[in-house]
């Protein structure tokens, strides 16, 4: 059911280009069908000047055409095809011999012109056109249309055509916009979210991060990358089953999502800095952290991210994580590099025990080499604190 939802999804979400196209094409043969009768009714009619203007439409036609079948994507053949159909509404009305016959014209000119064109274009196009007609009927000395002719129910069939369709172009577009931005989220969600914890997938923040570390941290501010890996995790999977081992991911990523800052100071929206990795495995890019010792606090919540005073009927033993961490650009000018020096990282802290976080670099200023370090250089095991399952 997805996977046909999806599909119809992305269908409508490139009608608006199709439909665009296929107008155009329809319309354009329709017109050049009978610009070339009318080219041949006025050579027969020994009317060369009408018949050579419409033959010089009908090319600028033929080749509009050309131009959309080698470039669907063209933003202007709708344009060339309603700049064609108002040439030929004023030439009518201006030189045409037969005036109440070429009035009719107007009619479907009009209403062409509206649904070729996006709508606001269209909208465009067609006000302006009527606003020619307005003024050319009620100026003085008007000699357009007979004076006979009742110009007022001229002027009101015209613009309940152009009130009527403009209206439905609008709607139409209403709605063709309100189906591609689902589409759109439906991609976004698909393509750079991860199903099981919402948070971004490995290719989604590898192509941010990427972009992030392009430009350089602000003076002063770290920039750091996080490997996190659940300890024991496929003993949970084994013991409990791969529904409750999917369930602890989710509760670890709403943790991550509510303890770790994931919006752009500048802009506040949301970035892809947390991102499943693979498994059990989760990444974080900290940028613009203000000191070091603002860094270990954060390690430390993160490590610290399991501890919960909400007691359930079932849980699950013990449950830590490891957690590594690799400056940039000190340890790594690149992202596959500071990947692999905080993955270096993260298991050099399970060999230490589990549970702590460890620089991949070892900074003498502070005595933090690693993990949680005292001052005998000695490791300091975060307390282990048991998940609360429901």
């Amino acid at each position: 059911m997805p996977q046909l939802v999806g599909r119809h999804l992305e269908e409508m979400a490139n009608i608006r280009s199709s439909r665009k196209r296929r107008i155009v094409l329809i319309s354009s043969i329709v017109v050049g069908i009978l610009l070339a009768y009318y080219s041949m009714v006025h050579f027969s009619h020994s009317h060369y000047s009408f018949g050579l203007f419409n033959l010089c439409c009908l090319l600028a036609v033929i080749l509009n055409v050309s131009h959309l079948s080698k470039q669907p994507k063209s933003n202007y053949s709708e344009i060339i095809l309603s700049g064609v159909l108002l040439l030929q509404a004023l030439v009518q009305l201006l030189y045409g011999e037969n005036i109440i016959s070429q009035i009719l014209w107007l009619f479907p000119i009009l209403a062409a012109i509206i649904f070729i064109n996006e709508f606001k274009i269209g909208l465009l196009l067609s006000s302006s056109f009527y606003l020619i007609i307005l003024f050319s009927v009620n100026f003085p000395g008007n000699t357009l249309i007979p004076r006979e002719f009742p110009t007022d129910r001229l002027l009101f069939s015209l613009f309940s055509i152009l009130l009527i369709c403009n209206i439905s172009s609008y709607y139409y577009a209403k709605a063709v916009n309100y189906i591609q931005s689902l589409y759109k989220e439906g991609i976004e969600d698909l393509a750079y979210m991860d199903q099981l914890t919402g948070l971004a997938n490995r290719w989604s923040f590898e192509n941010w991060a990427s972009d992030k570390l392009a430009h350089p941290p602000e003076n002063g501010t770290l920039t750091a990358l996080i490997f996190i890996d659940i300890d024991d995790f496929k003993s949970i999977n084994d013991a409990y089953g791969h529904d409750v081992g999917d369930r602890v991911l989710q509760h670890f990523a709403r943790r991550l999502k509510n303890n770790i800052r994931n919006k752009d100071r500048k802009t506040n929206k949301h970035d892809y800095s947390i991102a499943r990795f693979a498994g059990d495995e989760f990444v974080i890019l900290l940028y613009d952290v203000k000191t070091k010792n603002d860094l270990n606090g954060i390690l430390d919540r993160v490590c610290e991210i399991f501890t919960d005073n909400y007691k359930t009927e079932q849980r699950i033993n013990t449950l830590t994580v490891s957690v590594g961490a690799a400056l940039f650009p000190n340890d790594a000018t690149t992202l596959p590099e500071l990947t692999r020096c905080a993955d270096k990282a993260m298991y050099t802290a399970k060999h230490r025990g589990k549970n702590q976080y460890c620089y991949y670099h070892d900074d003498p200023k502070d005595n933090q080499v690693g993990s949680n370090i005292n001052n005998d250089n000695k490791v300091t095991q975060l307390k282990k604190t048991s998940l609360p399952y429901t």
